[in-house]
């Protein structure tokens, strides 16, 4: 497996999914020179994270690494940048946006696993919490696969 310097969480508005995986893989990458971010496709202006995320990253004794959102810029990818999006149609976007030169992936692809992460907008606190533990899953099977390959 190529070493990546950076990880780029990508969702449409960065406002919940990619927040929240960002926060579990900083949990988790504590002791690794990996610089690990979030942004959205659809940033118009900085909008707050969303409450409801919020609450449950909260919950898990976690905390969003930033209080706004950003929009995904070419200039975000540098070389050894792997950007996980939560689901194909972001993949595509996000791959028109950053040339052909990205390393872009949905993140339940790049791990394995079969399905997309869905935005629960609009969801109960119950829809959120089982979108973050889908999210914890995937983003550990992708440090597991990240670093596990890395030093065999």
């Amino acid at each position: 497996m190529k070493e990546y310097q950076k990880l780029i969480f990508v969702d449409t508005d960065n406002t919940c999914c990619s927040i929240m995986a960002e926060a579990v893989m900083k949990s988790i990458c504590k002791n690794r020179p990996l610089q690990i971010c979030s942004r959205g496709l659809v940033v118009l202006f900085p909008e707050p994270i969303n409450p409801k995320a919020t609450a449950i990253l909260k919950g898990d004794g976690l905390v969003p690494a930033k209080t706004g959102t950003e929009e995904l810029l070419p200039e975000d990818v540098t070389e050894g940048t792997l950007v996980l999006t939560m689901t194909a149609l972001e993949k595509k976007k996000a791959a028109e946006r950053l040339g052909p030169h990205a390393e872009v992936c949905v993140l339940g692809e790049f791990t394995g696993q079969e399905g997309e992460v869905e935005e629960p907008y609009g969801g109960t606190l119950a829809n959120y919490g089982a979108c973050y533990e889908y999210i914890d899953f995937l983003v550990k099977v992708a440090y597991e696969k990240i670093y596990n390959s890395e030093e065999e």
